[in-house]
């Protein structure tokens, strides 16, 4: 198949850049405006919040995550893509932005030097490395902050391999230039527990597989794969990062071969207005954002790019806003958790929740449903949700069916909610029963470092995906018959 696919704490947390900053960004928006053609393809109406520009935090770590080859619309509002989605939806999602050219090689170039550097394919980079140009890494060791690179499968023994298993290292740009220190490049294993000792900004490159590029003639290498490799490896930092004056980006360098060359990107993290942004912005325009952000040079087409500057709040915080769970399903008399994510404004939330079946509830204006359903049947449910200081959240609703359970149906005792620490070891027995046995297990959205074994049913492991997760299980007996129990489960620092 061809390719179609030492750290650094600013002095002053979430400090906005200089008066003379912010002039020249928006000076340089100004001019770049005139030039802002239509996309290619219209997409889905944008919920656009007021396009008001602020000006750009300077973040004390900005960590990249690199994908590959997918459309705009395979990602945003995917089924195969759940973190991906939550990501979006609680960050800001721009919904007109492009790689700059194919195959993959030209756009990596991109968007770490504002140029392509010549190069036009997937070929393997000449030996050592070949390119001398400016470049983000070099601009921000100029600049006093630090820079690094994580890269999967990479080795320290062979740097400068093009390819092994599924590495690929014409997705590592960083290896091809002379004035970007080796020291600086990691494999995805030294990726850091303490995020607090990541390097200013550092980029993420996944793999062939867990890149999503594998993935056509691989079905273990799809979306869904991708989506869960981001959330198990950087789930954690993105709930560290909005309270911790950071910032996670995904992206992707192209889509699957179209003309328009649209794909997703997402910004996470402190001081982000969530919603979906228009207008039409490339990786020059991630890099000029970057370079804005920490006063470097300009490297390249980025010294003419508009960068992004709708998104940041401008002081206060941002709306609240309830993450939809989504539809939900159960039985009569299986008990059931429901952690529902709330973003934006100022914690502590409360939750107002109208239209639960019978038998559920929320107590204490809390955000977590609890209880047994008593009677089936269909219901719509709304919830909203209040911060500390009276800010109110717009409404989410999602449907919730509850059916009957047969007579002897296969029930999952619920062990509610579940609160872990960073590293602790973890050991869960859920209690099955009714149907026939042997059950196996299933489960989905477990904190990274915990597994779920399917013929004892017993959850184990140690946590260190910090976050709260919606945890589905499910059991099945010897006939088929199912059950299914949903709690929350928190992880936390200390």
């Amino acid at each position: 198949m061809s390719d179609s696919g030492s750290r650094s704490r600013s002095t002053a947390r979430g400090k906005p850049r200089s008066a003379k900053l912010v002039a020249l960004s928006v000076g340089f928006a100004l001019g770049a405006i005139a030039g802002v053609t239509a996309p290619a393809s219209a997409g889905p109406p944008d919920r656009a919040p007021a396009a008001v520009a602020a000006a750009i935090p300077r973040y004390d770590h900005v960590v990249v995550v690199v994908h590959e080859n997918s459309n705009y619309e395979e990602i945003i509002g995917s089924s195969q893509a759940p973190y991906l989605n939550q990501l979006a939806a609680g960050g800001a999602s721009l919904t007109d932005f492009h790689g700059e050219t194919h195959p993959s090689q030209p756009n990596y170039l991109a968007m770490f030097s504002g140029s392509t550097q010549g190069v036009t394919g997937d070929e393997c980079p000449p030996p050592g490395a070949p390119y001398t140009a400016d470049n983000l890494g070099r601009q921000l060791i100029d600049a006093g902050v630090t820079w690094g690179s994580y890269n999967e499968d990479w080795s320290a023994a062979n740097p400068g391999v093009c390819t092994s298993g599924s590495y690929a290292r014409k997705h590592n740009p960083w290896l091809s230039f002379s004035n970007v220190p080796a020291a600086t490049t990691y494999p995805v294993t030294a990726f850091p527990t303490d995020y607090n000792t990541l390097p200013t900004v550092s980029y993420v490159v996944p793999n062939l597989c867990n890149d999503m590029h594998d993935r056509l003639f691989n079905s273990a290498c799809g979306i869904s794969t991708g989506d869960t490799w981001t959330r198990n490896k950087l789930s954690g930092y993105a709930e560290w990062a909005k309270t911790h004056n950071s910032l996670l980006v995904v992206t992707w360098d192209e889509d699957n071969f179209r003309s328009e060359n649209r794909i997703a990107t997402i910004l996470y993290g402190a001081h982000v207005k969530p919603g979906q942004y228009p207008g039409r912005k490339d990786h020059y325009s991630l890099l000029r954002t970057f370079e804005d952000m920490y006063g470097t040079r300009r490297s390249g087409q980025a010294a003419t790019a508009t960068p992004i500057t709708e998104i940041w709040q401008d002081g206060n915080p941002s709306s609240v806003s309830v993450v939809s769970p989504g539809a939900q399903a159960g039985s009569v008399g299986v008990p059931v958790s429901l952690a529902v994510q709330v973003s934006g404004g100022t914690g502590p939330y409360t939750c107002v929740f109208q239209g639960l079946p019978a038998g559920l509830a929320a107590s204490g204006g809390g955000c977590v449903v609890s209880g047994s359903p008593t009677a089936a049947g269909s219901s719509q449910v709304s919830v909203t949700a209040t911060d500390s200081a009276g800010a109110v959240s717009a409404p989410v609703s999602f449907g919730w069916t509850i059916s009957s359970t047969p007579s002897g149906g296969v029930v999952i005792a619920s062990p509610g909610p579940q609160v872990s620490k960073f590293n602790q070891q973890v050991n869960l027995t859920l209690r099955v029963s009714g149907g026939s046995g042997p059950y196996s297990c299933g489960g989905r959205n477990l904190p990274a470092g915990l597994f779920l074994n399917p013929l004892s049913c017993v959850v184990s492991g140690r946590a260190w995906g910090v976050g709260t997760f919606a945890v589905e299980v499910t059991a099945t007996d010897s006939t088929g018959a199912k059950g299914t129990v949903a709690f929350p489960w928190t992880v936390s620092w200390f």
